[in-house]
């Protein structure tokens, strides 16, 4: 696909992956750097992303292609553990029942496999059935009901299962058993091996392949004009189009359509994601963890998930950058000092450091983040795309087609598209 006016919005993977494929394609993005959601900044000598990303990629194409442009750190065994209560066991707690109190383990144990039985053959419906019906009762409320209302903020039974490949593993009969009588080597979770840059963070992994690409900076679109085919943006230019390419917010493509009918703006409004606050700090010492990231379970603990850059990165340098994740409804408006200041005192206490070693900590937001994938995701999705495309505007990503992707199916998503408008055309 070449030699026509193709105008795409949002500089992110997906944006990249499409322009890249697409000759000639000119790239808006509404922010001063490229990268959406993978980009990377410094603080406080360290560098911090926009929430945990590790390339745990097998596919061959894509690791061929980003690997090649930086330094890497290659993790061939990652340590990733939970906590909860002040128990430290290891991820997925499925397979390490061992590292519960016997108590815990031998109720877990006995409620899996009595689940092996009652619910052989059962399709779910929703994400409580599928952990019950793979794991029992105890696992699921006890440890999975508790970190789906901390991340997800949605009721279990209202969240969809097509989000789960390659993230939450199904239960494997043998694995869990042995799990459960003693120490096992993780050999199940997806990201056990991955590559990170050694320096620049994981935009660092990507940023090469924005040369030669045509792309304009603070450039946000704030109406789209399908029959006239034009793009106004904030600044108060406008760009003439043939083809329209979106990477944004579904929600907020259709709020720049001036005309778009009743049923598609209540089909978007039913689309869901998270908010997303990074709180990133530097502590004076070294060694707070021997994991590269962790997951807290604590109800009363904001933080879900907590990574650790210079673990990632491989560098050495007798301080540890920690990276603290809190995650809310797209809604909600926290105090954000507040936020800050309780994630580090949490923090505090879990890892054993005191205030005082702390040399400088921020807060950051990423007002959409994460897509929740409920049961009313795909429906109204498909429908507002529909009529997207019926109106000459196709979309790609993990915003724009408004599903959960990794970074690397989020840049083939828009490769695809690519190839696909160019074999149309």
């Amino acid at each position: 696909m070449s030699d026509h006016n193709v105008i795409v919005l949002g500089g992110g993977l997906a944006g990249l992956g499409f322009a890249r494929h697409c000759p000639g394609a000119r790239v808006f993005e509404a922010e001063a750097e490229p990268g959406g959601y993978a980009r990377s900044h410094e603080f406080a000598g360290a560098w911090f992303d926009q929430g945990a990303h590790i390339c745990h990629s097998q596919d061959a194409a894509w690791l061929e292609l980003v690997c090649a442009g930086t330094p890497l750190h290659e993790m061939s065994k990652s340590v990733v553990l939970n906590h909860k209560a002040g128990l430290w066991f290891a991820y997925p707690v499925q397979n390490h029942l061992a590292d519960l109190p016997a108590a815990e383990r031998d109720a877990a144990l006995a409620d899996f496999l009595a689940a092996q039985e009652k619910y052989r053959g059962r399709e779910p419906q929703n994400y409580e059935e599928w952990c019950r019906f793979q794991y029992g009762d105890y696992l699921l409320e006890n440890f999975y009901r508790l970190y789906t209302e901390k991340y997800w903020h949605v009721p279990m039974r209202e969240l969809a299962t097509d989000w789960l490949g390659g993230r939450l593993l199904p239960s494997q009969v043998e694995n869990i058993i042995a799990g459960a009588r003693g120490y096992q080597e993780e050999k199940q979770a997806v990201f056990r091996t991955f590559r990170y840059p050694k320096r620049g963070g994981f935009f660092a992994l990507v940023a090469p392949l924005y040369g030669g690409v045509d792309l304009r900076l603070n450039k946000r679109a704030v109406r789209v004009d399908a029959v006239k085919r034009r793009v106004t943006f904030a600044d108060g230019t406008e760009e003439d189009f043939e083809s329209l390419v979106s990477t944004i917010p579904l929600p907020q493509l259709v709020a720049m359509i001036p005309d778009a009918p009743a049923d598609v703006r209540e089909a978007s409004g039913k689309l869901r994601a998270l908010r997303h606050y990074c709180v990133n700090f530097v502590v004076d010492r070294e060694h707070l963890s021997e994991a590269n990231w962790f997951y807290v379970y604590d109800p009363e603990i904001a933080v879900s998930r907590v990574s650790f850059p210079f673990s990632l990165s491989g560098e050495a340098n007798g301080r540890t950058a920690v990276q603290a994740e809190v995650f809310v409804p797209g809604d909600a408006r926290p105090a954000e000092e507040s936020l800050r200041d309780k994630a580090v005192d949490d923090l505090g206490r879990l890892l054993k450091f005191q205030q005082a070693e702390v040399a400088a900590s921020e807060i950051r937001c990423e007002p959409v983040s994460y897509v929740v994938s409920d049961l009313a995701r795909a429906a109204a999705a498909a429908h507002v795309r529909d009529w997207l495309r019926g109106r000459g505007i196709e979309t790609a990503g993990l915003f724009g087609n408004w599903e959960y992707l990794w970074s690397d199916r989020a840049y083939a998503s828009g490769r695809a598209l690519a190839e696909a408008m160019g074999r149309a055309k």
